[in-house]
C-alpha cells in the first residue's frame, strides 16, 4: 500500500513537471486570464458604410468634378429635403472645391445651385420660414361646408401669402448639423476626396493621400472602400 502512494505521488509530480515544461516550451507561460480579450474588445462597432449625409457630400463632389449638373441638382435637392444638408452648407461644400474639381466646374456646379435657390425659394432666402404644404384632409379644415369654396380659398391663401409654401409633404427636417455656418474637418475632406477621385482617379497618388487623411479623420477601411465603390458606379 505504501508503495502505491509512493508511484501515484511521483506519477502527480512527474505530470505538474511535464505540463510546466510544455506551457514554457510554447510561449504560454502567462495565465490565460492575462490572454483573454476584454469585454471591450468585443463591444466595438466599426462602421461599413458612410452615413446619409456623408454620402450626400460624396455625390456633390463627385458631380461637380465630372459636371454633371442634373444629379448634383437632384442630390442638392434630395439632401435638403431630408434635412443632412442646409443650403449654406451645400455652398460652402461647393466653394472649396475650386482645387479638388477645378475652378470651372466648382462655379459651373455654384451657377446651377444659385439657379435652384432661384426657383426654389425655400432653398434660398425663405429657408427658415418654411411651412408644410397642405394637403388632404389638412387643407378642408377651414371650411368643411363647401369644398369648391375652400379650394377657391386655398389658392387665393396661396397667391396672396408672403411666405411661399414649399413642395414638401412633411415639416423642414432639423438639420444635422447644429453649426450650420461651416462644414466639418472630416465632411471638407470627404466631399475633396470625391472630386479628387472623381477627376484623377483612385489610383493616383493625390487620392491616396487623402483617403489616408480620412482615415486619420476617423473613417474604417470598410467606409473608405465604400467611398471607392461609390465613386466607381
Amino acid at each position: 500500500m505504501e508503495t502505491l502512494k509512493k508511484v501515484l505521488t511521483l506519477a502527480v509530480a512527474l505530470a505538474v513537471v511535464s505540463s510546466g515544461y510544455l506551457c514554457t516550451v510554447n510561449g504560454a507561460a502567462e495565465s490565460i486570464t492575462k490572454k483573454a480579450p476584454s469585454i471591450s474588445e468585443f463591444n466595438i462597432y466599426v462602421p461599413k458604410e458612410l452615413n446619409e449625409r456623408q454620402k450626400d457630400l460624396v455625390e456633390i463632389g463627385r458631380y461637380t468634378a465630372n459636371g454633371d449638373l442634373g444629379s448634383l441638382r437632384e442630390t442638392i435637392i434630395s439632401a435638403i429635403e431630408r434635412g443632412t444638408l442646409t443650403p449654406q452648407e451645400v455652398s460652402i461644400a461647393i466653394r472649396q472645391l475650386y482645387s479638388a474639381a477645378g475652378l470651372k466646374q466648382m462655379n459651373a456646379a455654384l451657377a446651377a445651385f444659385e439657379q435652384l435657390r432661384e426657383e426654389r425659394p425655400e432653398f434660398g432666402v425663405d429657408y427658415d420660414k418654411l411651412v408644410p404644404k397642405r394637403v388632404g384632409l389638412s387643407a378642408l379644415l377651414g371650411n368643411p361646408t363647401n369644398s369648391n369654396n375652400v379650394a377657391a380659398k386655398i389658392k387665393l391663401d396661396e397667391a396672396t401669402a408672403a411666405v411661399k409654401y414649399n413642395t414638401f409633404r412633411i415639416k423642414k427636417p432639423k438639420p444635422q448639423n447644429r453649426n450650420r455656418s461651416r462644414l466639418g474637418k472630416l465632411d471638407r475632406e470627404l466631399v475633396a476626396a470625391a472630386a479628387l477621385g472623381t477627376r484623377v482617379g483612385k489610383t493616383n497618388a493625390v487620392f491616396a493621400s487623402s483617403k489616408k487623411s480620412l482615415t486619420e479623420l476617423g473613417l474604417s477601411p470598410q467606409q473608405i472602400e465604400y467611398l471607392e465603390n461609390m465613386l466607381a458606379n
